[in-house]
This record gives structure tokens, sequence and C-alpha cells, in this order.
């Protein structure tokens, strides 16, 4: 099994209460996560370790059904999750918040847990053959727009 992670963090001028807002707000999911959809019927009440929702995840033309499981949540500290793909562990994401002079140390990491064989079917079915070079795209990209969308009110006021 890969193991191979992608660690990525950002400074935000927003509070740490601000930030995880965001992150566990999965309505607003759309306004800063690249690649995954999460529909409103799959919206689960509460995110605490155990719970579980299916997501749409795109590239392109391609999209895939994911079911992710929440491991841990620690209100404005820590958001982790599992998320598997037919059935089987394809990655681990984590938010770390840490508040900081200015507001918020962000870091997003993703490990890779797929096998030999999901890692060739994943190409199939996702079109992606470079896994770890999107992932760490990907990460720059959302925590970018995260960013933007937490510090948005900051800049109104």
């Amino acid at each position: 099994m890969r193991q191979s992670a992608i660690v990525r963090s950002i400074e935000i001028a927003a509070l740490p209460a601000t930030v995880y807002g965001l992150i566990t707000d999965l309505s607003s999911w759309h306004s800063f996560v690249v690649e995954t959809r999460i529909p409103r019927g799959a919206l689960p009440r509460e995110l605490v370790p155990g719970t579980t929702f299916h997501a749409w995840n795109r590239n392109g033309l391609w999209m895939w059904r994911t079911t992710t499981t929440v491991l841990h949540a620690e209100p404005f500290r820590t958001l982790a999750f599992e998320v598997k793909s037919f059935g089987r562990p394809v990655s681990a994401w984590r938010y770390d918040i840490v508040p900081t002079e200015r507001g918020s140390r962000v870091t997003e990491s993703t490990r890779d847990m797929r096998g030999k064989a999901m890692c060739l079917l994943s190409v199939a079915v996702t079109g992606v053959v470079d896994r770890d070079t999107r992932n760490r795209r990907n990460i720059d990209l959302t925590l970018m727009q995260l960013k933007s969308a937490a510090e948005k009110p900051a800049q109104s006021g």
C-alpha cells in the first residue's frame, strides 16, 4: 500500500473559529474545496468521529462517488477524515488550525492509502495519472480559496 503524504500550510487573517466553521460547513465546500462536492441530501447533521457521508469528486468529464468517515473533529483545531471508493480506503485528509498573532495557520494534509490495484483502477475512474501532483495542486488552490473566504468578512468591515 502506498503511504505518500502531502502537507501544505497557509497563514489566514481570521480566527480559528471562523476557519473551522468554514471547513466544517460542508454545504459551503463548493466555494473552496477544488475536487469534492457534497449533495445537499448527503450533508450530515454534525461532524463527529464516526459520521459518514457520500460525496462526488470531479475531474473534467470524470466523476466518481466516495464515502467519507470523520476520524477526528476537535472544534477550532482539527478535522480529519478517511475517504473510501469502491469500499476500499483511498486517502486520509486532515485540517489542522493553530492560532497565530495574525489569525490562524491552517495545514491541510493528505495520505494516499491506495494499493497497487486501486492506483490502476483510479486512473481509469478519475482520469488522474499522477495523484500526488494533482493533490498538491488541489491543496494549494483549496487553501488559497479558504483564505479568501475566511478573510472576506474582515475586508468588508
